[in-house]
């Protein structure tokens, strides 16, 4: 049995003297654009954090801490501070983009 899965590996793997056909690299392009269009799908709609914090809210929007500061004072973004850690929740920064989102004329 041992022998059997070693040589299952063995022809699977690729040896510096077999060729790659087209076919193969057709398999190949077709595997690696399935694997980009499941990532950016799946990108746009789920967020990895819930819970972001200054810095990660900085960089994000490009801001200096001065303006992220007036963005909290003026109410443009909603935050929650934990001792001193402040928190925005990413859904709050999604509806502060499509609050001042312009509509495009047709």
């Amino acid at each position: 049995m041992e022998k059997k899965g070693k040589q299952t590996e063995e022809s699977s793997a690729l040896f510096t003297h077999q060729l790659v056909t087209l076919a193969d690299l057709e398999k190949f392009k077709e595997q690696i654009l399935t694997e980009i269009r499941r990532l950016l799908a799946g990108g746009g709609a789920k967020h990895s954090k819930q819970w972001l914090k200054s810095r990660e809210v900085r960089k994000l929007l490009d801001v200096s801490p001065g303006k992220l500061h007036a963005m909290r004072v003026s109410r443009q973004l909603s935050f929650m501070r934990i001792g001193g850690v402040i928190y925005y929740e990413r859904a709050d920064i999604d509806r502060m983009f499509e609050k001042f989102k312009t509509t495009a004329i047709k």
